[in-house]
């Protein structure tokens, strides 16, 4: 096993750059090399393990975080930022307490960070049924306590009438 001339990290046989520092450790390939293009950028390695990034210049498979390609050096572009989908916990609260906010927010965020849209959706949701559940419930218990009220009211002024 070969050791890295820059940073004495052991590296692969087959390697040209060292995979902690990137300094090349054979000739870099000249720039007429024929470029294979067969590759994937992304998938699968052949084992079915951890998914693994292809080089476009010599299709050497290489992992997913690896800035240059070992085998050839060749820098792979940058990939696009993922857009973080996590909900906030103080935004779920709020579109709890105001419904019409979650509403708002669900039709928003539903098409470039659907989980967020789904959690501020239902916490609207939820809000409006515990809201309806606890109107029907008072408005039972109200009347349920008025009407025993009043029918008391009313037998105990029956029979004050009676007794005259």
């Amino acid at each position: 096993m070969k050791t890295c001339p820059n940073c004495h990290n052991a590296v692969g046989d087959t390697d040209t750059f060292c995979a902690v520092c990137g300094a090349a450790l054979q000739a870099a390939p000249t720039q007429n090399a024929p470029v294979y293009n067969t590759a994937p950028p992304y998938g699968a390695n052949a084992a079915g393990g951890a998914p693994v990034k292809y080089c476009q210049h010599c299709g050497n498979p290489c992992d997913v975080n690896a800035a240059v390609c070992l085998k050839c050096g060749c820098a792979f572009t940058p990939t696009q930022p993922v857009k973080v989908d996590e909900p906030s916990i103080w935004l779920r609260i709020a579109c709890f307490f105001i419904p019409v906010l979650g509403l708002i927010m669900f039709l928003v965020e539903r098409d470039e960070r659907p989980k967020c849209a789904k959690s501020y959706g239902m916490a609207a949701l939820i809000s409006v049924i515990l809201q309806v559940v606890f109107v029907v419930l008072f408005y039972i218990i109200f009347f349920v306590i008025f009407g025993v009220v009043f029918s008391t009211a009313v037998t105990d002024y029956s029979y004050y009438m009676m007794m005259l």
